[in-house]
């Protein structure tokens, strides 16, 4: 047998699984929204949001080990089935940007997740949502906001660091990670420049949500996370209204490795200072040293 046919034998039932699959759950999602009578609500959902390359997708993960949590994370197809893949698409939405198909088709996807993992609350995770916070409560009042922080510097490092790994991200403006609002004004033809602009931008535009938000918004540090993640988690599933003991902690690790370090290791003093100039006054507001 050729080595076409071999590698067409074992791919292709796996491809007719995943086809059956999906019919399957689609046929589900069906039933559901019409033993909804078409409206499925979610109640107090979860979103942890951050700047890219912030450590949010190690975040999420930990904090769904909590036993009540379903996560279902990133869905840039679900969030934007439109204009995902556009790289000239705004990441920034604003309430009015709300329609009610949008809100519909969020509400009954999210829920029909949550109903179908059996569990009572429900964690989503994009990058993006970081800009659509005004967005996201017009159609989610009842939304908790979870903001994972990290050192600009390394952000930036990892950001310059991820872009020429993949093709996808080549080419694009901010490379297809969330563009701050008035991206354009924040192009660069230096990366490192532009990505320390684009962590500015999108942690200040958190920032400045957090008098509105109130008791809906929580915040907490990747460095604090790496050193002492159990305590982060538990006052983070506090915050949620879960709740919280050694037994639901016992997933999470006593400690993570911080990988900050590697911007030092990267960057010229030129490279540094430029990223300083730049992040300065939020770094201090927020702790650390410049």
């Amino acid at each position: 047998m050729s080595n076409t046919g071999q590698i067409l034998r074992s791919i292709l039932p796996e491809q007719v699984r995943s086809t059956i699959r999906n019919q399957i759950d689609n046929l589900e999602f069906r039933v559901f929204q019409w033993r909804s009578k078409g409206h499925p609500t979610l109640k107090e959902p979860i979103f942890l949001i951050g700047c890219p390359r912030s450590g949010t997708t190690i975040g999420v993960r930990l904090f769904a080990t909590h036993p009540w949590v379903a996560n279902w994370s990133e869905l840039g197809h679900i969030w934007d089935p439109t204009n995902y893949y556009d790289p000239d698409a705004e990441h920034y939405w604003n309430a009015d940007m709300v329609t009610e198909q949008a809100a519909r088709r969020l509400h009954a996807r999210f829920e029909y997740y949550r109903h179908k993992s059996g569990k009572p609350r429900f964690i989503n995770k994009h990058p993006r949502n970081s800009v659509r916070i005004d967005y996201m409560r017009e159609i989610f009042p009842d939304a908790f906001f979870i903001h994972l922080i990290r050192d600009g510097r390394a952000v930036v490092n990892s950001i310059i660091t991820q872009t020429p790994r993949k093709p996808t991200r080549q080419g694009i403006p901010f490379a297809n990670f969330c563009k701050p609002p008035n991206w354009r004004q924040f192009l660069r033809d230096d990366p490192v420049e532009q990505a320390a602009l684009q962590w500015r931008e999108i942690v200040g535009y958190v920032l400045g949500k957090r008098s509105e938000l109130g008791d809906r918004y929580h915040e907490f540090k990747y460095e604090d996370m790496c050193s002492t993640p159990r305590e982060v988690f538990a006052s983070a599933f506090e915050f949620a209204g879960l709740p919280v003991s050694d037994a639901f902690l016992s997933g999470i690790p006593e400690r993570l490795e911080n990988r900050n370090f590697k911007y030092e290791e990267k960057f010229s003093q030129a490279q540094l200072d430029t990223i300083n100039t730049i992040q300065k006054d939020l770094l201090q507001e927020l702790g650390y040293k410049v």
